[in-house]
């Protein structure tokens, strides 16, 4: 099939969903479908209790474990708007990550590293050529919790990529594959610590204030 022809399938099945009501029951693969995920992953939401409200039919006398699961449009349409994010720090944020003092920039964060293997040479004393030698250059891809989950799972099937625990203090003075991200995780810690500063002038005019006073 063309692109075309997936992108005319897909507006197809927008419009539909556009014009069904709340109170319209979806099965788990038209759910996965207008969430915009796989139906393995909204079965992962389901046994977590993370993902939306779902509905399961069960007779008292049934003893299957695998019972058929439908969604509510309304309730899919209110799980997806809760989960709108502008930027890759505001996502990383829904899922919890937080610099709320200087003490989140200290403590051990998860980071995703990818190990570049480099190159070179250097001519030896002897004057017989150049010595080959390769080392590794440790690179941030993002903090995990800032990485879409697809991408996420992709990065773990790699053998160049690896999982750290490490100050986010730390990680901004290391090189990353995106600028963006790092700029943004900086621009944090930088108002931070002058947050911290502002709080230490105040401090001190106010202990001068009150040596003169007294």
């Amino acid at each position: 099939m063309s692109v075309m022809a997936t992108l005319r399938e897909l507006s197809e099945v927008w419009t539909l969903f556009s014009n069904m009501p709340d109170d319209t029951t979806l099965g788990v693969d038209l759910a996965a479908l207008y969430l915009g995920i796989s139906v393995k992953t909204l079965a992962r939401y389901r046994q977590n209790g993370d993902g939306p409200s779902y509905i399961q039919y069960q007779s008292e006398d049934s003893k299957a474990r695998n019972q058929r699961v439908n969604y509510l449009l309304g309730d899919l349409r209110s799980w997806r708007d809760i989960h709108k994010v502008k930027s890759t720090m505001h996502a990383a944020q829904v899922r919890g990550l937080t610099f709320t003092s200087m003490s989140d920039f200290i403590k051990k964060q998860p980071y995703l590293l990818v190990n570049e293997k480099l190159s070179g040479g250097q001519g030896n004393r002897l004057g017989n050529g150049k010595i080959k030698f390769t080392y590794e250059k440790k690179i941030i891809l993002g903090h995990i919790l800032s990485i879409q989950e697809n991408m996420f799972d992709n990065f773990l099937r790699k053998n160049d990529i690896s999982a750290v625990w490490i100050s986010t203090e730390k990680a901004i003075q290391m090189e990353w594959v995106d600028a963006k991200q790092k700029e943004m995780f900086t621009n944090i810690f930088i108002k931070e610590v002058e947050r911290i500063i502002g709080v230490i002038k105040v401090n001190d005019e106010k202990s001068v204030l009150t040596h003169y006073q007294g």
